[in-house]
């Protein structure tokens, strides 16, 4: 499944990139993600609350307050990147995540498609909770 955004925000791009710094600071956007740990191997494992199956994921790039890129190891197999372009009223967020799922005897394709209005919802409350931080117009 691959999600794709274009979100507008009246905060600032450096301010936009913290939340995508590393997935560490995921939860701070997203409300479905708990808190996150680093493991031996510098991935990050991300809890999606309701799910057995968390996130497994370290940044492949992180230019700050232009892009963050990232892989999605473990269950969950994929990547993601979001890039922030400074704009007269703040910040433009582009980007997208791709997400597949291992085929378990041939159920993948029927696990995307269960999994993937869920993962488009997580995005949203992000997005959410990122436009009630803007500043007043």
């Amino acid at each position: 499944m691959r999600l794709e955004f274009d979100v507008e925000t009246r905060l600032p791009p450096e301010q936009v990139h913290a939340f995508f710094n590393t997935p560490a600071d995921w939860p701070r956007l997203f409300p479905a993600f708990g808190e996150a740990t680093v493991r031996d191997d510098g991935l990050y494992t991300v809890p999606i609350h309701r799910s057995p199956f968390p996130l497994v994921a370290g940044n492949t790039t992180n230019e700050a307050g232009r892009k963050v890129a990232w892989d999605l190891v473990g269950f969950w197999k994929g990547d993601g990147e979001v890039r922030f372009e400074a704009t007269a009223a703040g910040t433009r967020v582009t980007g997208h995540e791709e997400i597949s799922l291992p085929h378990l005897l041939g159920l993948g394709g029927l696990l995307e498609k269960w999994a993937e209005p869920r993962f488009a919802a997580v995005w949203e409350g992000g997005w959410r909770r990122l436009r009630r931080m803007d500043p007043p117009s």
